[in-house]
């Protein structure tokens, strides 16, 4: 609701059409001077002649979509879609893209890619604009299974020239500024110095996007790479393996055989060593691949640039810990944002919680704001009131 400055309730009707010159009188006869009126006292505001005018905010939900944001956080992901999908077509000419970006976001937890790819075409001409993309993932996170930092890709067993562009376009579309997406090798056996290459493209690729890489499954990959080289051996076709195997190091904080090998390389080619960057090196150790088995606590989140923490998977239960540590997060920087990209759901119980770690920082003068939420978990901020406090940034 938005209220406008109180205001005075009219006194009545003001006084219209053209002004008219008075009739001619006969000329009465002359009266003294009346004394002069003393000036009226200012007069005094009543708070009940005060009206209050009040406008219904253009951000609030329709029962259908509060109907869709409930059923989500519960949980009751083909429920919710079940109640929005026939909901949509009757919005047409309304130019309102709530409902059906909460469907789009339903979709594509879902796993529903079809779907998603009909009703970006019926946006297209309702709205004439670009409609939200897919975001590539092989398997599609749902609403009940937490996601991890905002992507995970899993590399085949063989990389080689043909096949590894598809792996590397996955990559890249997981990759989005402030995200940090988790690239298992644990699979990969064999790989060809094309593969290499691009594999090496890649890091600096998804810096320059304000991205993070995170390895995972690398020994055995690291092996792998090795095993394909040998100091003294200077065969220019195994140079992507060297340098692949540097900036593997340089990704999973192994500064010793970081030096070990970059010394090794610059004796086999006579060139410079290449440098080791602290500044690349993970802030924390680097995580193992994920387990197969479903998980029932959201990730830790963990901050990835200035001001900035990338929260993650779905927060149910009141998920103490995930608080925690935007409590600690907003307590530690001038300007925090909280980055949502890759939290799925959040239940009513931590909906409830964070309005009042919300309300509770705001009233100790940190400020906040949230970005790259999704369409759903905006409506639940929306429903308990969070929107109305601090800025929330939708999910691009």
């Amino acid at each position: 609701m938005v209220f406008s400055l109180f205001r005075k309730k009219d006194a009545g009707p003001a006084a219209t059409g053209p002004a008219t010159q008075p009739r001619s009188e006969p000329q009465a006869a002359a009266r003294p001077p009346e004394p002069p009126q003393a000036a009226p006292a200012p007069e005094s505001y009543n708070l009940s002649t005060l009206a209050i005018e009040v406008e219904e905010s253009a951000s609030h939900l329709s029962p259908v979509e509060e109907e869709a944001v409930v059923l989500h956080a519960n949980g009751q992901l083909a429920m919710a879609i079940q109640a929005l999908a026939p909901h949509v077509p009757t919005l047409s000419g309304q130019r309102r893209t709530e409902s059906w970006l909460m469907l789009f976001e339903l979709y594509q937890q879902a796993g529903e890619r079809k779907a998603f790819d009909d009703l970006a075409l019926a946006y297209v001409l309702e709205f004439e604009i670009s409609p939200p993309l897919w975001r590539g993932s092989a398997d599609a996170p749902d609403a009940t299974t937490p996601a991890q930092n905002g992507g995970y890709v899993a590399l085949p067993a063989q990389l080689s020239a043909n096949s590894f562009e598809r792996e590397l376009d996955r990559v890249v579309d997981a990759c989005k500024p402030g995200n940090s997406v988790r690239l298992d090798f644990s699979k990969v056996t064999d790989i060809d110095p094309f593969a290499a290459a691009e594999l090496l493209s890649l890091w600096p690729r998804i810096r320059k996007q304000g991205a993070i890489l995170q390895p995972l499954g690398t020994a055995g990959f690291a092996d792998l790479l090795a095993s394909r080289i040998e100091t003294g051996r200077r065969l220019p076709a195994e140079a992507p393996f060297w340098l692949l195997l540097i900036e593997l190091m340089q990704a999973t904080g192994d500064a010793e055989r970081f030096e070990n090998i970059a010394i090794d390389y610059a004796i086999t080619f006579e060139v410079s060593p290449p440098s080791w960057d602290d500044k690349l090196a993970p802030k924390q150790p680097v995580a193992k691949a994920p387990a197969r088995a479903a998980q029932t606590q959201a990730p830790t989140p963990s901050p990835t640039v200035p001001d900035r923490l990338i929260v993650s998977g779905v927060l149910a239960d009141g998920a103490p810990q995930a608080l925690k540590q935007m409590r600690d997060f907003v307590h530690q920087h001038g300007k925090p944002t909280l980055d949502f990209a890759a939290v799925t759901r959040v239940d009513f119980e931590t909906a409830g919680q964070l309005l009042n770690l919300t309300m509770e920082l705001l009233s100790s003068g940190h400020t906040l704001s949230f970005t790259r939420v999704n369409e759903l978990v905006l409506g639940m901020m929306r429903l308990m009131g969070i929107a109305d406090l601090v800025n929330i940034g939708r999910q691009s």
